[in-house]
């Protein structure tokens, strides 16, 4: 089963490579932007910190760590589910009712049609930055928080996961999308900050009702030394609870779904 999945996936990373390999000038722009934003906002934060030593009681090297951490989780939901930014357009033009009659799974044939490669291009100096940031901190930080950081880095991604998972059931449901998933993109950009600089309810809303802060500050938080375990094992819970309505609501949209055409 994995092993077909594997093969399935493989392919429609072929074609999405293929598809953007024949707009190389578009696509090289695209990329070039993604650099140029990724430049910019260091150089920004750089510029702050010319003025201040810290920044909501972080220095410098905190607010490499908490953004790098940021790219990270962003980038690769970006490049594993890029797929659900066309759910709407595969329901309204009917693409979905062959998603339903193939031996595949509709929910992974609709996440991981797209590969974007362009993030796949851009994460990689990212991964290089987090080498040299975390070479920079301070030693003996030990391999446990290493670990807590990289396990709740791959919780993050779970949660965007099933944030993307609903978004497909509603589009599945509704044929509507592009307000839904950049709502979500734009409320995500908060993220490259620390939820600590924002005031009290915005900061309890990012954790506990929209958890971009367990996304993608508590992994950072957890390398630093400073996320209690109380909110470790939150966040791993949020993440089991997520995931399972997300598969829920896709299961319940699937099942009301009278095609395209009907």
């Amino acid at each position: 089963m994995i092993r077909r999945y594997w093969r399935i996936w493989i392919q429609m990373a072929q074609m999405s490579l293929q598809a953007q390999l024949a707009y190389p000038l578009g696509s090289f722009g695209f990329l070039i932007g993604k650099l140029m934003r990724l430049f910019f906002f260091f150089a920004f934060v750089i510029a702050i910190f010319r003025h201040t030593d810290t920044m909501a009681g972080y220095s410098l090297l905190d607010m490499a760590v908490f953004f790098l951490t940021f790219n990270l989780v962003d980038m690769t939901a970006q490049i594993f589910f890029r797929g659900i930014y066309g759910a709407r357009r595969a329901v309204s033009d009917g693409d979905f009712d062959f998603y339903l009659i193939q031996p595949c799974s509709p929910l992974f044939r609709m996440a991981f049609t797209t590969v974007d490669f362009l993030d796949v291009a851009t994460i990689l100096p990212v991964l290089l930055m987090i080498g040299i940031v975390f070479a920079r901190l301070p030693a003996g930080l030990g391999l446990g928080r290493y670990a807590l950081y990289t396990l709740l880095t791959f919780n993050g991604i779970g949660i965007a996961m099933a944030i993307h998972i609903f978004v497909a059931g509603l589009a599945v449901r509704t044929q509507e999308l592009e307000n839904t998933i950049w709502i979500y993109r734009d409320i995500m950009f908060m993220g490259k900050f620390p939820v600590d600089i924002y005031g009290g309810a915005a900061r309890w809303v990012l954790t506990l009702v929209i958890p971009i802060a367990v996304m993608v500050t508590f992994p950072a938080k957890a390398l630093l030394g400073i996320l209690s375990p109380a909110w470790t094992v939150y966040a791993l819970a949020l993440c089991a609870v997520f995931l399972a309505a997300s598969l829920g609501f896709w299961l319940d949209s699937v099942k009301r779904y009278t095609s395209s055409s009907s």
